[in-house]
C-alpha cells in the first residue's frame, strides 16, 4: 500500500493526545479505555492488515534491533543471571579416584513482571470512510505512532543502562579507536563483549567530519567506511545508524537517538532467560502482536471507532555492559 495517508491525517503532538471519553470528537487520537476493548469489536481484516503493516521508517526492526521481542504470557518471571559465576575459573577440576567432581552452583534474581496493555484510538466519521481516508490508513497511522512509541521507550531504557562518558570527536582524535575502547572496557564488566551498536546521526557525522578533516594517514580511509565497514573493524555484529526523529514541541522536532554511540548486546530468537542488555516481552493478541478492533458509534452509528492495542513490556535485563559515549566535537 502507497503510504499516502499522512498529508490527509496530520499526526498530533503528544501533548494533545486526549485521555478516553464517551463523546471523543471525530478526527482525534486518543489514550484507549480497557472498558472499550471486548471480544465483539475484534476485527479480523483490520488485524491481518496491521500485522502485514511495514512503517516507512521500519522503526519496528530498529526497536526490535535494540529490545529483541520474547512472547510470554500476561504474567510472567524472568531471572537476572548472576554473570559473574559464568566467568569463575578453577585451577584444578580433576576428580581424585574415588572422590566426586567439584560442586558448583549458579543462581540469579528471580523477577516477575507484566506485559501491559498499550494502544490509541480514533474515532472516524463514516461519511470520510471511501474517500479521501480509509480505515486501514487510520490502522497505518495509529501503528506507525504506537511503534515510534515504543522505539523512543527503547531507547530510553537503553540510555538508562549507562549515563556514558564524554567523547570528542574531530580532527585530532581517532573516533573509532575511541569507540574501540569502551567496547572492551564494558566487556570487562559483563564478561560479553557488545555485539550490536547504535550511533546517531548527529555522533555519525562528528565522526565523518573528524576524518574529513583530519590531514593525516588513515584519515580517508576512516571517511569513506560505511557503517557496516566500521562494525567489522569494531569487532560488532552490526552497526546501525539512526536518523528517526518525534515531534517534541508544538513547533520543534527532536532526534530520538542523541548525540551518542551505544554498544549493547542482542541476538534474534531469544528465549525469556538469555543473555541480552535489553528483552521486549510481549504477549500475543489471539496468537498475533497487533490486535485491531473496531465497533460502531454515536448518534445513529455515524461514527467507526478504531484501535490499534497489543501488549509489551521492555526491560533492561543486564543493568551493566553497556558501552555509551556522548560525543561531542570540542
Amino acid at each position: 500500500m502507497k503510504n499516502n495517508f499522512f498529508p490527509l491525517i496530520p499526526m498530533v503532538n503528544e501533548a494533545r493526545v486526549q485521555a478516553d471519553t464517551p463523546n471523543l470528537a471525530p478526527g482525534v487520537i486518543a489514550l484507549v479505555n480497557d472498558t472499550r476493548l471486548t471480544g465483539a469489536t475484534y476485527n479480523e481484516s483490520l488485524t491481518q492488515f496491521s500485522v502485514g503493516y511495514r512503517d516507512p521508517e521500519n522503526l519496528l526492526a530498529a526497536a526490535d534491533y535494540i529490545a529483541p521481542p520474547v512472547p510470554v504470557s500476561r504474567r510472567f518471571d524472568w531471572k537476572k543471571t548472576d554473570n559473574v559465576k559464568d566467568f569463575l575459573t578453577e585451577t584444578d577440576d580433576e576428580r581424585a579416584i574415588g572422590a566426586g567432581f567439584k560442586r558448583v552452583e549458579y543462581s540469579g534474581t528471580e523477577q516477575q513482571a507484566k506485559t501491559r496493555n498499550r494502544g490509541l484510538k480514533y474515532i472516524l466519521d463514516r461519511d470520510e470512510d471511501g474517500g479521501a481516508t480509509t480505515e486501514e490508513q487510520i490502522v497505518a497511522m495509529l501503528q506507525q505512532r504506537i511503534i515510534r512509541n515504543k522505539y523512543r521507550r527503547a531507547i530510553t531504557a537503553l540510555a538508562a543502562v549507562a549515563a556514558g562518558d564524554a567523547a570528542i570527536f574531530n580532527t585530532t582524535t581517532q573516533p573509532d579507536e575511541l569507540i574501540k575502547a569502551a567496547l572492551a572496557t564494558a566487556q570487562l564488566e559483563t564478561g560479553i563483549y557488545p555485539n550490536r551498536g547504535l550511533i546517531g546521526l548527529a555522533a555519525w557525522n562528528l565522526r565523518s567530519a573528524a576524518y574529513a578533516g583530519a590531514d593525516k594517514a588513515g584519515a580517508f580511509a576512516g571517511l569513506t567506511k560505511n557503517a557496516a565497514t566500521v562494525a567489522g573493524d569494531l569487532f560488532l555484529d552490526d552497526l546501525r545508524v539512526d536518523k528517526a526523529i518525534y515531534q517534541s514541541g508544538a513547533n520543534a522536532k527532536s532526534r530520538i537517538v542523541p548525540q551518542s554511540f551505544f554498544g549493547f548486546h542482542g541476538r534474534d530468537g531469544l528465549m525469556k532467560d538469555d543473555p541480552s542488555t535489553l528483552k521486549q516481552f510481549y504477549t500475543p493478541a489471539d496468537g498475533k502482536r497487533w490486535r485491531v478492533l473496531r465497533k460502531l458509534t454515536g448518534d445513529g452509528d455515524k461514527f467507526v471507532e478504531i484501535v490499534v492495542e497489543h501488549y509489551e513490556i521492555i526491560v533492561a535485563t543486564s543493568p551493566i555492559g553497556v558501552a555509551r559515549l556522548n560525543v561531542t566535537a570540542v
